[in-house]
């Protein structure tokens, strides 16, 4: 056995159904228990309206030829709806592959040409972007709206689909196919890789099957801790075409237990939430973290039930941590580190004595090294790559053997592209990032992309694109610009054309720099740190 791999506590698996299976059986069983709440309308959904709103819609998929191998997509903010589509395309064997609503027309082709789906449901707010581009898709057999439509021959209601549902008999059994869970792909999940152009991840049902017996363990560890399960009522405002908010959302469907929605993060609504439903634990993108010790209207509401706080999506600086736990007098703040490829967190804070600072430890039948450039496995408090390996790393890129093969090793290891160390009581800490990719509210930034577009405009000679430190959103995407010697160009024109031709959260909210040279190595290479630097000395102001 190498020496130097950290490895989790041993697992072993029993869960051998697919998730279309184990989700029947878990939905027949949680009858009448509440698992979702509309936290605007306050809508609920039932496990018992789940299951047989979903069996009809797995029966409409069946009648228009989706079966085990197609994919269905939605493009939605966080509905009560997305659980819907996931569990009648699991009833079917298809693969669920969730969109972002905020891509723009050309991101939106790109993330279709990934994932090829046979029907796409989408919200009306969506729909007008999604029918201008089908012409291009010819897998795409179908639109469904949420709501009520007129049936047209490429475009029908979900509502209509499903009326009278709720008068249907729960079936004791319900045909689904017996599809292999370790070589079925699940879900395809969008992920930023450092060429720019988002990549397909492919997750099967055994890596998320795993990740329900590792994190179930790890719940009833942190239950006989606490003497209480936090995890009963949770929020649900991690975006459900995000890794993190989709497992965050199926993994509650399948424990029966409830769930909080928000469509978008509204601050009234989010502070009443946490009131009313006198929500014990907080699992939310550090960006609501820091709202929840920085902006006054906090401290107007009852938020004394809040007992543990979790970051997910994005690291959790100290300081905040540090300010949350006397501010909130809470028993466990933690926070954990996964990638689109592992599933979820592969590694995370699961005690109460977790170390600040830290991002925790290594899960159960997960596994953990840290690297040098030669590949070697390093010891504690030796700064390397992290790489991971066990039943929660991805299948692979969908499309695209090459990147599966530079991502994953021929031993199996994830190699992460991020620089960390583990102590002596083996925490863990990420200290850096291989990749040049931008965090921003827990979103992937390709600097690249940016760079790209930026040159393309007619006055730009040549960009770079770096993440300037935000407290509140960890990264600020920024640029460096040189202008062509006969342009003339403000940056104000540079924004608005970037912010025409891409997504939100790629946006320049760093501000836009005009320099004379972009500074590059030998090799061409664009040395970012220097304009980090040089970024950071300057005290340039920004904007969310």
């Amino acid at each position: 056995m190498e020496e130097n791999i950290v490895k989790g506590e041993e697992i072993q698996r029993k869960i051998k159904l697919n998730l279309g299976q184990l989700t029947f059986e878990a939905l027949k069983n949680y009858g009448d228990n509440v698992l979702q709440v509309d936290a605007e309308t306050d809508e609920i959904l039932t496990a018992s309206l789940l299951l047989k709103q979903g069996i009809r819609l797995a029966t409409f998929l069946k009648e228009h030829g989706v079966s085990h191998g197609d994919t269905i997509s939605v493009i939605s903010e966080n509905r009560l709806e997305v659980c819907l589509i996931a569990v009648a395309s699991f009833f079917v064997g298809a693969t669920f592959a969730p969109l972002n609503p905020d891509y723009t027309g050309g991101e939106l082709n790109h993330a279709l040409n990934l994932s090829r789906p046979k029907i796409v449901f989408s919200t009306p707010s969506s729909l007008s972007k999604l029918t201008g581009i089908t012409t291009n898709h010819t897998d795409i057999k179908l639109i469904v709206v949420f709501g009520s439509h007129e049936s047209k021959k490429f475009l029908q209601g979900l509502d209509d689909i499903i009326r009278g549902a709720e008068n249907d008999e729960i079936p004791t059994t319900f045909a689904i196919d017996s599809y292999d869970p370790k070589e079925t792909v699940a879900t395809i999940l969008c992920s930023s890789g450092t060429t720019g152009k988002p990549k397909g991840v492919m997750i099967t049902h055994e890596n998320i099957t795993s990740c329900i017996e590792i994190l179930t363990k790890v719940f009833l560890q942190m239950k006989k801790e606490a003497d209480s399960d936090s995890s009963d009522t949770i929020t649900g405002i991690t975006p459900f075409f995000h890794s993190f908010g989709f497992l965050a959302m199926y993994l509650h469907i399948l424990r029966g237990k409830r769930l909080i929605v928000f469509k978008k993060f509204k601050p009234k609504i989010f502070l009443e939430a946490i009131a009313k439903y006198k929500l014990k634990a907080l699992v939310v993108p550090p960006p609501l973290l820091v709202y929840l010790v920085r902006d006054p209207l906090v401290k107007k509401y009852d938020l004394s039930s809040v007992k543990e706080v979790y970051a997910g999506a994005s690291p959790l600086n100290k300081e905040t941590e540090m300010e949350l736990k006397r501010r909130f007098k809470l028993r466990r703040a933690g926070q954990s580190y996964g990638m689109t490829e592992t599933t979820w967190a592969v590694i995370a804070t699961v005690n109460i004595e977790g170390k600040s600072g830290s991002v925790g430890v290594v899960l159960p039948g997960m596994m953990a090294k840290i690297i040098d450039e030669n590949g070697r496995a390093l010891g504690k408090n030796q700064r390397g790559e992290l790489c991971l390996k066990g039943p929660m790393i991805m299948k692979g890129y969908v499309g695209n053997k090459e990147a599966t093969m530079h991502c994953i090793d021929k031993d199996k290891w994830l190699h992460t592209g991020d620089i960390a160390y583990y102590d002596e009581d083996y925490h863990f800490y990420i200290v850096d990032r291989m990749k040049e990719l931008i965090k921003y509210k827990g979103f992937q930034v390709a600097p690249s992309e940016l760079e790209d577009l930026l040159v393309s405009h007619p006055s730009v000679l040549d960009a770079a694109v770096i993440g300037l430190p935000d407290e509140y959103a960890g990264e600020l995407p920024m640029a460096f610009v040189v202008k062509k010697s006969d342009q003339e160009v403000t940056s104000e024109v540079l924004q608005e054309f970037v912010n025409k031709n891409v997504s939100p959260h790629k946006q320049l909210r760093g501000g836009i720099v005009f320099v004379k040279e972009i500074p590059r190595n030998q090799g061409g290479k664009i040395l970012r740190r220097i304009l980090k630097d040089s970024a950071l000395k300057t005290g340039f102001k920004h904007k969310l």
